[in-house]
């Protein structure tokens, strides 16, 4: 039976991406070259500064890296120097013509049916949000050494081969444009080790594993989708792309492992989503702890979640980059100008995207955890308990100080007012300037604050519950650059509700601040 053309071009194309790499690999220094972090506004110049993330090396490597043809004798002619740039570029322009067929007929065979010869694993359907459940399914995965959290915007520098292959291909399906973040320690060559803490598993795989409370470094399992919203291909075969995380998801089921990681992921709406507004067929929170209601408002939070992402961030705000030709130079990426649209998502100037909301009411907004879980009555457990009493959620451990108070019993409204008093106690003891991206999370009725209030404050049809939440996500990165807030993203990530990580938060805010001042006395 005769090879399909898709499948035959699958196997073409990664032979010859596997050749590529190892070329690249003898006379190209690889480029780590975009700051890849935290940008934020001066006091004195309300300018912006980058500092870059660990993850990447912010040095312009050259095209053409030492190697031992470029310690060639001295009796080398120019001539045969622009022999090998044209050898190059006539590989690279026959690897993209390549790469532009094979991805215009995956996009075209993924809708179609294809069972006969060899295994094609570039057709599967693009990722889809299933209504009845909250599960987004297909969804490709990029697993690397860094967490990101909702809210946040960052720029990737896209350079391993299964990488690029994955992104080509998302990017070859029709918009939104949708990839999974997941934290894997190390970043993907330690999937390579054979490890089985390093595998990727899905959330059942995780709590049958007895070694996860003994091992520190794990692949996580619980990440983020996010949205791409910008890109450009660049010479040298890399792609620069922009994207937005949006909602934190825990892996349902893999679906492939080779040539990247595809799998199904529950979006987790936090704990206090799920009672806005209860459903129908779940009237009390009592309800809300059998799976079987549980999962119609996990299903219905999840579809307003993604009805609030066209407003969540700025469409207009495009990467600072030539768009007159199609494959960008490896030289001379502009890095300010690209950490000045870093490292928050920009909320968008056009509201008509939502719809209005009623607020929850003070009784659920008061209403406590309770302290012994309920029977079930023949049902079973949810989701979220699940994973909460197998610690993949956990509340983020309290941090005692002289003057921090333990706030997880206090309601998230009174947290959200008491978090953005310790900012503001914050900011003008460091005087330090809130970049607008979480300016405009400030509530309205907080116009007693001595820091200014935003530029263009959020849409009265933005639910607080959403700013709340938003608020724990990004508050946080503030205090990154000290002890008590590194490298916490991923607790942050894992916490159940919105209460516990603005309670975290603030908790750390209270300590910070007790120490500056302590410092004066």
């Amino acid at each position: 039976m005769a090879v399909p053309t898709a499948a035959c071009c699958s196997w073409l194309l990664l032979s010859i991406n596997a050749a590529y790499w190892i070329l690249l690999s003898l006379d190209v220094a690889p480029f780590h070259g975009l700051p890849a972090a935290h940008a934020f506004v001066s006091r004195s110049t309300n300018t912006y500064y980058a500092r870059p993330s660990s993850s990447f090396d912010t040095k312009h490597l050259p095209l053409f890296g030492s190697s031992s043809r470029s310690s060639r004798s001295n009796d080398n002619t120019d001539d045969d120097e622009d022999d090998l740039e044209r050898r190059e570029r006539e590989r690279m322009a026959a690897v993209r013509a390549l790469q532009k067929t094979f991805y215009q007929s995956s996009a075209a065979d993924s809708s179609s049916d294809d069972d006969g010869g060899l295994p094609d694993t570039t057709t599967l359907a693009p990722p889809q949000l299933q209504p009845s459940t909250g599960i987004l399914t297909n969804l490709g995965l990029w697993r690397v050494g860094w967490v990101e959290t909702p809210g946040r915007a960052n720029c990737l520098n896209v350079h391993e081969g299964q990488y690029t292959h994955l992104f080509e291909t998302v990017l070859s399906q029709p918009k939104p444009w949708y990839v999974g973040h997941l934290h894997l320690p190390g970043g993907f060559k330690m999937a390579r080790t054979e490890e089985e803490r390093y595998d990727l598993k899905t959330w059942r795989d995780e709590l049958d594993d007895d070694l996860r409370f003994q091992q520190k470094e794990r692949s996580a399992v619980v990440g983020t989708v996010m949205r791409i919203s910008d890109y450009r291909r660049m010479e040298d075969g890399r792609l620069i792309i922009l994207v937005h995380p949006q909602e934190r998801f825990v892996v349902d089921r893999i679906v492939q492992h080779f040539p990247y990681s595809v799998a199904d992921v529950q979006i987790l709406p936090d704990a206090e989503e799920l009672l806005l507004p209860l459903p129908q067929s779940a009237t009390n929170k009592r309800s809300l702890l059998d799976d079987n209601f549980c999962k119609i408002a996990r299903a219905a939070a999840v579809q307003r979640a993604f009805g609030y992402h066209e407003y969540e961030y700025d469409s207009t705000i495009k990467l600072p980059l030539s768009e007159d030709v199609e494959y960008l130079p490896a030289e001379g990426i502009p890095q300010e100008a690209i950490a000045k649209i870093l490292p928050f998502a920009f909320y968008s100037k056009d509201d008509s995207s939502l719809q209005v909301e009623d607020e929850p009411s003070e009784e659920i907004n008061n209403e406590k955890e309770e302290e012994e879980p309920l029977s079930f009555a023949g049902g079973s457990p949810p989701l979220e308990q699940l994973l909460k009493n197998g610690g993949i959620l956990q509340d983020p451990p309290f941090v005692p100080g002289p003057e921090t108070i333990n706030r997880r019993t206090t309601d998230v409204n009174t947290l959200e007012t008491l978090l953005w008093l310790a900012l503001d106690d914050f900011c003008q003891s460091t005087r330090f300037v809130l970049p607008e991206e979480i300016l405009c999370l400030m509530p309205p009725e907080l116009d007693y604050l001595e820091m200014a209030g935003p530029a263009q404050p959020l849409s009265d049809k933005y639910p607080s519950h959403r700013r709340q939440q938003r608020l724990s996500y990004l508050a946080p990165a503030l205090l990154e650059g000290v002890e008590i807030g590194a490298g916490l993203r991923q607790m942050y990530l894992n916490a159940p509700s919105t209460q516990v990580r603005l309670a975290a938060v603030l908790e750390r805010y209270e300590l910070v601040n007790s120490n500056i001042i302590s410092q004066f006395q």
